[in-house]
């Protein structure tokens, strides 16, 4: 194969053309091992939700920890080859953009079943986000597994449900710095309404500080919540 040969003594020896082609293939095998690493993970992840909490006798589970590990075995198949792929690709000249952003290196932690799916009310899900793999080559487009179908069905709600409440917090942040900046301009009224009914010296004087004080936090915040602020009059 061209790609067993170093790149410049490939190129020595005319086998430029050969090599352009292998990388495609190249890129073909790591497609197709990423779309079985998919599958693979997406049973796993399903076998250990609608199995492994539903087995109601020792030989349900015995049966389903089998189905597991011979997913789990599946899986490291499908990284080997992908990483073999990948291998090749760097040896053939593919360029570091591509491998950087779209062939990355597979790390074991992100082998892990999905809590997506099995663990769906966790707490702490604001930050998840699914591995690199999973989001490329159009995997979701290419599936026609019904387990698969779940496994991005669940996932899709739980990315929208996040959406949704990242849109919510940020409408609440909002009217927060508002009503921040409201309540520092209504203490202020409030000293300045005690200022003029004062009738000591003493308590004038400290009215008066204090309605410079209010009045700085709210010229304060009004400068930094500048254009982000919703007031509601």
């Amino acid at each position: 194969m061209p790609s067993s040969v170093l790149r410049n003594e490939a190129l020595a020896l005319g086998l430029h053309t050969l090599q352009a082609e292998e990388l495609e293939l190249q890129k073909g095998q790591a497609n197709d091992c990423l779309e079985k690493l998919r599958q693979a993970l997406g049973h796993k992840a399903i076998i250990y939700r609608q199995h492994f909490r539903s087995a109601d006798s020792t030989w349900t589970g015995t049966r389903s920890k089998q189905e597991a590990l011979r997913c789990h075995i599946k899986i490291e198949k499908c990284v080997r080859r992908y990483q073999r792929a990948r291998g090749s690709m760097q040896r053939l000249g593919a360029d570091e953009d591509t491998l950087r952003t779209i062939y990355q290196d597979i790390q074991p932690h992100q082998l892990s079943v999905d809590k997506e799916v099995t663990e769906e009310n966790r707490y702490g899900q604001g930050s998840d986000r699914l591995a690199w793999f999973w989001r490329v080559n159009n995997g979701h487009d290419s599936q026609e597994d019904v387990w698969m179908d779940e496994f991005y069905r669940v996932n899709w709600l739980k990315a929208k449900a996040r959406w949704q409440r990242w849109e919510e917090e940020l409408r609440l942040v909002q009217h927060e710095m508002g009503w921040t900046v409201s309540w520092f301009k209504y203490r202020m009224e409030e000293w300045d309404q005690r200022y003029r009914q004062a009738t000591k010296p003493g308590h004038q004087a400290y009215a008066h500080r204090q309605v410079l004080l209010w009045g700085r936090f709210a010229l304060d915040a009004e400068n930094s919540f500048k254009d982000k602020m919703i007031v509601v009059v």
